[in-house]
């Protein structure tokens, strides 16, 4: 059986009906603009996780360089050690024969030098000598 309704009945109703309609539209709106905002955060931290990927990646390449420098030097340094301590030793006997040498001669100069003053006592000197008389020095 068919209830009547009263006027008030139906007014309520209607009214009931309508708050439904309008929650479930607010709530398909809600759902739109969450998914709207869903779709702009998704592609926010899209392009944030891309921008993080691409620095990620040119810091890794930034340490690669920085160790291919550091191995360079590191070869070079190596190499030039080498290379000095080589003219090192290189140098050093050469410094060692010509102190030997440097030697040799002062020896030599000394005999020679000893020589002269030994025979030079005894044997007239090759230098010109002057002989100055008096009257020779008040001519002048």
């Amino acid at each position: 059986m068919a209830r009547s309704e009263t006027p008030e009945e139906s007014i309520a109703d209607a009214l009931q009906r309508t708050g439904q309609s309008t929650q479930a539209a607010s709530k398909e709106t809600v759902a739109a603009s969450g998914s709207k905002h869903q779709k702009a955060n998704r592609s926010t931290a899209e392009s944030l996780a891309h921008t993080c990927d691409a620095v990620a990646a040119e810091i890794q390449e930034t340490g690669q360089t920085v160790i291919n420098i550091a191995n360079t030097i590191a070869a070079e340094t190596e190499a030039l050690a080498e290379l000095l301590h080589k003219h090192g030793t290189a140098i050093g006997a050469r410094i060692e024969e010509f102190m030997t040498m440097s030697n040799r001669v002062r020896d030599k100069m000394r005999a020679a030098h000893n020589d002269i003053l030994s025979t030079s006592e005894t044997i007239p000197s090759l230098a010109p000598q002057t002989e100055h008389t008096d009257s020779e020095e008040l001519e002048i």
